[in-house]
């Protein structure tokens, strides 16, 4: 078609499709929409479409308001409670999308999705990027724009170095007047008890997100130089859950478990705490965002060949126990803490804020009355109570959302029994199932070993070694018996009885006395057709 409009309205239909209409104004920030109005080519676009894009465009943003229920939804399935942090994770991961998206230059982006076209081959992309080419250098004839330029607008080129802005130094950082934002992470800390379910809300998020997802294990981390796992092993994870893609690897989160550990303990290193505060210390770095050399695959760090990651955009969740947390929190607030209020001469140091929380422990105390006192203090944790609790001061700052989790209750624990996709009766079920046996476990048993739990102060964890303790004596039975049930009722949690069983029915006495009948009469003809 000519500048003057003349020209086959055909061609020029099928050039100005509505995917080539959505490619072009994604692919130069919608200005070109503005050209192609000021050219008077929009009354080629058919109206059907525009309303067709501008549902498509509604529905995405819908979707995209309702990403953080899905997931909250999603964890809700498989971990009982703990509301807070559900609702704390599904932010911070949709977060970490937006965050990702705004981050990245377009170039990049535009790079990547091509390369999520692995299915075609390279003959294939050659033929559709020629294509795309094509298309996009027709309508920018159409729109009055020439790829080699003229006097109606700039040329294709330095389109695509708009689009692509160089980063600005020197001068040009004072002059410029406004520049874009770029959004930072925000790292999280869980904290709450043993059992309460952190480590499940980590490897429950982990099957459901786009991103790479590693869990690392702090205990076995050391400084640099020293027997065990160097600090760069945690991002060499995340490196292997990326199928070694630097790219995919530099978006990814990371779940630092068992943080408590690496708490300091005063007095007992003089010159080097190697597992404790040098691992935190070389962590810092690493939280904020830095450069870490990365072992490649199949390689050892000795011999050189390491790959970079970028750890600016990583988020990064820590979690752990910290006993002992509120009886520092206790001594800051100057309360009494359950009977005998808390000594003068607790010491620093996890160690110490452990055995004053295991001081404080008698058989007397009232477990449900202990975990809601702790539940109150863990509210109102700050920094300094982490710092005294062999935190260092820069380790703790890289952490700004500090998330609680609350203790398990009998009525929690109950519905962990039951309700969850993995819960732990429907999996004794299913072995009973597999030697056509059925469990049945009644409610008054279930709230009695969610008492028993409560008691042994493990948590969710506790109840698995119960229900192993109660099922040993039927498991042991079930297998190559006639036994069709197995009933478990409170008497049979308190040990007052041993589990009952129903077995099969068997033949009735009436039948098994015809068939011993018949049997005796017929030995005599037997014999005598022996004798015969």
């Amino acid at each position: 078609m000519s500048k003057d409009g003349s020209g086959d309205g055909n061609k020029l239909s099928f050039i100005l499709n509505t995917e080539n209409f959505r490619y072009l104004c994604h692919a130069y920030k919608y200005p070109a929409m503005m050209l192609l109005i000021q050219n008077n080519v929009t009354d080629i676009v058919n109206q059907e479409e525009l309303h067709e894009y501008n549902q498509d465009q509604n529905s995405v943003n819908s979707m995209q308001s309702n990403i953080v229920n899905n997931i909250y939804n999603y964890l809700d399935k498989y971990v009982v409670g703990q509301c807070f942090a559900k609702k704390v994770l599904s932010v911070a991961v949709y977060n970490h999308y937006k965050r990702i998206y705004n981050n990245i230059p377009v170039n990049l982006r535009q790079q990547a999705e091509v390369e999520k076209q692995t299915s075609l081959t390279p003959r294939e992309l050659e033929i559709r990027r020629r294509e795309d080419e094509y298309r996009f250098t027709k309508l920018l004839q159409i729109a009055g724009i020439s790829p080699h330029g003229n006097a109606l607008g700039a040329s294709m080129q330095q389109q695509v170095n708009q689009q692509m802005p160089q980063e600005k130094r020197g001068g040009e950082v004072l002059d410029s007047t406004h520049d874009d934002i770029k959004l930072e992470k925000s790292n999280i800390l869980l904290l709450g008890p043993t059992g309460s379910g952190k480590t499940l809300l980590a490897q429950t998020l982990a099957k459901c997100l786009d991103v790479p997802f590693a869990i690392c294990d702090c205990t076995t981390l050391t400084q640099a130089g020293y027997v065990g796992e160097d600090i760069e092993s945690v991002i060499a994870k995340l490196l292997q859950d990326a199928n070694y893609s630097v790219e995919k690897a530099q978006q990814g989160i990371v779940f630092l478990d068992e943080v408590d550990k690496i708490g300091s303990v005063p007095g007992i290193h003089q010159l080097r705490d190697v597992g404790g505060e040098g691992v935190q210390q070389g962590l810092l770095k690493l939280l904020e965002g830095t450069i870490v050399n990365v072992p490649e695959k199949n390689s050892r760090k000795l011999r050189g060949e390491t790959v970079q990651v970028d750890t600016t955009n990583v988020l990064f969740v820590a979690s752990g126990a910290f006993n002992g947390l509120d009886r520092i929190i206790s001594r800051r607030k100057n309360e009494k803490y359950l009977g005998f209020g808390t000594p003068s001469n607790l010491g620093k140091g996890r160690r110490a804020a452990a055995a004053a929380d295991l001081a404080n422990i008698s058989a007397e105390s009232n477990t449900q009355q202990d975990s809601e006192e702790k539940d109150r203090l863990l509210r109102h944790v700050e920094a300094r109570d982490l710092i005294e609790f062999g935190m260092i001061p820069e380790f703790v700052g890289r952490l700004p959302v500090v998330v609680p989790l609350h203790s398990l209750d009998e009525k929690t624990l109950v519905r962990i029994l039951t309700e969850p996709r993995n819960a732990v009766v429907p999996q004794y079920q299913a072995l009973f199932s597999m030697d056509k046996c059925e469990l049945t476990v009644t409610e008054d048993a279930l709230k009695a070993i969610a008492r028993l739990a409560l008691d042994r102060k493990t948590g969710a964890r506790g109840l698995r070694s119960i229900m192993e303790k109660l099922l040993l004596e039927p498991m042991f039975e079930v297998p190559n018996s006639d036994i069709v049930c197995v009933e478990v009722d409170k008497e049979v949690v308190d040990g007052k009885k041993e589990p009952g069983y129903i077995r099969a029915p068997t033949k009735d006495t009436s039948e098994e006395e015809y068939d011993s009948g018949v049997e005796e009469e017929g030995w005599p003809r037997q014999a005598d057709a022996a004798n015969n």
